[in-house]
Formats: C-alpha cells, sequence, structure tokens
C-alpha cells in the first residue's frame, strides 16, 4: 500500500476501524468528524487529502473532505466557497454514505439558504434531514433538528409553530444527555412566555432544574424571573436582564427588542423604550464587530497580495541572476554551439516565463473575482440590515396615531396634553435619530409649538388628522406649512419632503 497523507490516513483509519459498512459507524464519530468541532485541520492537510482521495476514486472520503472544507469557509464567513464546497460534497456523496454525514450536509446547506434568504429550500433540507433522523432513529439529531427549526420559526415571530416543533423534539429526548435535555426544556419555557403562558413557562423550567445539568444559573434566574412576572413584580425586569447578559451578542440584541415589544404590548412605555435602547445600543456593537471582522480580512488580503509580490520579485531576480550565469559560460566555450544553445534555452525560458505569468494572472483575477463576490454578498446582506431596521423603525412610529386616538374627549375632538406632546417628541427622536434636537440647532428660530407641527409632519401623518389636532380647517393647515416654509427659508422644494428629508 503506498504512503498517503496524514489526514487521509487518520479518516480512513477512523471509518475502517469501526466496521466495513458505512451506516454501522458510531455517530460519536460523526459528532467529532464532521461537525469539525474537535479537530482542527489546517488546509494544506485537507487539500492534500482530497487530492489523494480523488486520485483513488474514493467518493466517500471526498464528499466528507469537500464537506470539511466547506465548514471551515462557512465559520470564516467565505460564504460563496462554502456553498461550492457543500455542492461538490453532495455530488460526491454515494448512495450507502452514512446517514449523519447526509443530514450534517443538509442542515449546513440551509443555513446557507436562510443566509440568502431561500425559505423554501431551507425548509426543504431540514425536512430531509428530520425524516432521515427519524428513519435511523437517530434522537440526538432529531433532537438537533428540531431546536434549528424552533428557532428559524421563532426568528419569524411565529411562536406556536416554533412550539410545536420543539414538543416534536421533546418525544426524541429521552434519549438525549441532559445537558441538550434541559436545554430543551428551558427553550420551551421561553416560548410559552413568548405566547404570554407563564404557568406553562413555570413547569418546564422546574423540569430544567430537575436535570442538575447544563446551565442551572439561567435556568433558575429564569425561574425567579418567571415567579416575579406572575406576581407582576417589577424585580422580574431585573432577573431577565440578568439573563439576557448571560447570551451571546447577537442572542442579547435579540432578548433584549423581544422584551421592548412585550412591554409595549402591555402599555409600559417608557421602561419599552429603555429596553430598545439597550437593543439598540447591543445591535451597534455587533454592527462594530462585523465592521472590525471585514477590515481584519481586508487588511489580510492586502497583506497576502503583498507577499506574493515580493516573492515574484525574489523570483524575476534570480531569473536574471541565471541568466548572467548562463552568458558567461557561453562566452567561454564555441561561439556557435553554445550562442545556439543558448538562443534556444532562452526561448524555452521565455514560453515557460509567460506562461507561468499568464497562470499567475488568472489565479490573481480569480481571486479578485473570489473577493468581489464575497464583497458583494457582505453588502446584501448589510444592505438587508439596514431594510429590517427602517421597516422597524416605520412599525415603531405607528405607535403615534393610536395615541393620538386616545386623545379625544366626548365630543371627539383631540385634545393633546403636555405629556401627550412629550410622548409625540420622545418617539420622533426615537424614530429619527433625535429629530427635534437637530431642528433645533439647525432653526433655533422655531418655537416649541412650531417644532411640534414638524414632528407631526416628520410622521406623515394625514392632513385630515393635523387640522383635528389644532381644530383649524385644512387650507390653514396648509398656509402653516407655507409660513414655517419660509421662516426656515427653504425654497427649492416642499415643505414636507424638507422635513422629510432632515
Amino acid at each position: 500500500m503506498r504512503d498517503r497523507p496524514l489526514l487521509f490516513i487518520l479518516l480512513a483509519l477512523c471509518l475502517s476501524a469501526c466496521t466495513s459498512r458505512h451506516e454501522d459507524i458510531p455517530n460519536e464519530l460523526w459528532d467529532s468528524i464532521a461537525l469539525h468541532d474537535s479537530i482542527s485541520l489546517p488546509d494544506s492537510l485537507l487539500d492534500c487529502g482530497l487530492r489523494q482521495a480523488l486520485r483513488d476514486d474514493d467518493s466517500l472520503h471526498t464528499a466528507l473532505l469537500y464537506f470539511l472544507q466547506g465548514k471551515k469557509l462557512h465559520r470564516e464567513f467565505f460564504l460563496l466557497r462554502a456553498q461550492e464546497h457543500y455542492e461538490k460534497a453532495g455530488q460526491y456523496l454515494p448512495a450507502d454514505a452514512p446517514p449523519r454525514l447526509r443530514m450534517e450536509l443538509d442542515i449546513a446547506r440551509a443555513d446557507l439558504c436562510r443566509f440568502n434568504h431561500f425559505d423554501q429550500q431551507e425548509t426543504q433540507l431540514l425536512d430531509d434531514a428530520l425524516r432521515l433522523a427519524v428513519q435511523q432513529q437517530d434522537s440526538p439529531m432529531a433532537v438537533r433538528i428540531g431546536l434549528i427549526r424552533s428557532k428559524r420559526l421563532k426568528n419569524k415571530k411565529m411562536f406556536g409553530e416554533a412550539l410545536e416543533e420543539l414538543h416534536t423534539a421533546n418525544r426524541y429526548a429521552a434519549a438525549v444527555d441532559e445537558g441538550r435535555r434541559a436545554d430543551l426544556q428551558a427553550e420551551i419555557a421561553v416560548l410559552h412566555l413568548y405566547l404570554e403562558q407563564p404557568d406553562s413557562a413555570l413547569i418546564h423550567t422546574a423540569r430544567a432544574i430537575e436535570t442538575r445539568a447544563g446551565r442551572q444559573d439561567y435556568y433558575r434566574a429564569l425561574d425567579k424571573g418567571i415567579r416575579f412576572h406572575i406576581t407582576r413584580n417589577d424585580s422580574a425586569l431585573c432577573y431577565f436582564r440578568q439573563i439576557a447578559e448571560m447570551f451571546p451578542l447577537r442572542r442579547k440584541t435579540d432578548a433584549y427588542r423581544y422584551m421592548a415589544e412585550a412591554l409595549y404590548h402591555q402599555g409600559r412605555l417608557e421602561t419599552s423604550l429603555e429596553f430598545l435602547r439597550e437593543h439598540v445600543r447591543y445591535r451597534d456593537s455587533l454592527d462594530d464587530d462585523k465592521k472590525a471582522e471585514l477590515l481584519d480580512k481586508i487588511n489580510a488580503i492586502r497583506e497576502y497580495r503583498k507577499q506574493k509580490q515580493q516573492i515574484e520579485e525574489s523570483e524575476h531576480q534570480l531569473t536574471r541572476r541565471m541568466l548572467q550565469v548562463y552568458r558567461l559560460a557561453a562566452a567561454v566555450g564555441l561561439l556557435v554551439i553554445l550562442w545556439g544553445a543558448y538562443y534556444i534555452y532562452t526561448r524555452r525560458r521565455q514560453a515557460r516565463l509567460n506562461r507561468d505569468l499568464m497562470q499567475a494572472r488568472l489565479s490573481q483575477q480569480e481571486m479578485e473575482i473570489r473577493y468581489l463576490r464575497e464583497q458583494e454578498a457582505k453588502e446584501q446582506l448589510e444592505n438587508a440590515q439596514l431594510t429590517q431596521r427602517l421597516e422597524y423603525f416605520k412599525q415603531l412610529n405607528e405607535i403615534t396615531i393610536p395615541l393620538l386616538m386616545r386623545s379625544r374627549n366626548r365630543t371627539g375632538a383631540l385634545h393633546l396634553t403636555p405629556e401627550d406632546w412629550q410622548t409625540l417628541r420622545n418617539n420622533t427622536d426615537a424614530c429619527f435619530d433625535g429629530f427635534t434636537r437637530r431642528l433645533k440647532e439647525a432653526y433655533p428660530q422655531l418655537n416649541e409649538e412650531e417644532t411640534d407641527f414638524c414632528c407631526l409632519v416628520k410622521m406623515e401623518l394625514p392632513l385630515a388628522i393635523l387640522a383635528e389636532i389644532y381644530h383649524i380647517a385644512k387650507g390653514s393647515i396648509s398656509r402653516k406649512k407655507m409660513r414655517l416654509k419660509e421662516k426656515i427659508g427653504v425654497t427649492d422644494i416642499s415643505f414636507d419632503d424638507f422635513v422629510a428629508g432632515f
């Protein structure tokens, strides 16, 4: 048997040592290899093993190595290249491949579909993985897929469907370790909270605590927070803050957003605004981390190009020195014979250099294309996040009209109190980045009443509602806008367009 690279030997021995039939390989081995969480292999070793697997026409190991490379690229956010490796892994995957590898591949591809917003394809991949897990009676994998599907539905605010997924996964929880079972019960409790079912949530937190495994601090804090929530005690907020601080930054950001929405629906606007500010602060930190990561990758690419240029310059210098040596040797020998040999050698050398130069340029172009694709994907992600942010602020702005409707008196007329006007100003500042402050700084000649009118126009309230608020005709509202337009000094656009763009 000829020598094989270390990686290929490692994988081949791990797989063949278990059994000659792939479907009998223990799931613990696939948890170690396919998930790539306990083995950290360099790219050179993966490439070496992949070349050997391709030469030996070993489709199973080829698919596995493509999958490992895809996982590594996926973790480093090279998503286009990761998708290519996943597709190649699927192409090489044999019919008798281990079910666990097929399920891991479906889960990884579904994660990329979630990033690209291919909801239908993501659902199909997760359904296939779950169906295969049930067929193979792989309870840990069934529970894991259930958690993934539940998280997906929870992000869409489909809490009822997400709870059904967790209850389905709970049927297989008896065969998993106690830590995973405790996390599952805690997730069920959280969804019951979203559905305003604290009594049911309390039952599942108690089950999580009974396991005496997993994140007991989190379970106990959640249990206490739910108990205070049931009794309408403000101490519940302290425990929920403590729970949120236990999460990673992304999940912490979502937790503060959900708490702000829940408090808003309860009518606790000031506390909801406080939680919303925390959400914005953590979201800004998350955006800064992404920008820093992007800059690190850009700097790494620049450093790589610089090193490559230095290597090319060294090679050119070495080539020139070699040519000088050949010329000196040609001058010492027979001029005709050595000149002919030198001429032939030079032509071949030049052709080889041109070919190498063309290959280097092609490789450089491919790298630039890959970089541009990755940059485009990141820009699309940032644009999608910005769109979601604008939609969220637009929804938050819609709370103003219900506030105005509550200010009607018995005869149906609108009468806003000073507290109502302050709330309107606060909502405008929260939605539009300190609108009143920026307006006063830019146009100090405006008084408080005129600033409040600008807030109402900024919120794009209908002309009829503005007329009801000020108890004047619609035409008077239009004249009021014209007077403010002249006072501010706007000439080239309408007053509404000016306020909307300010």
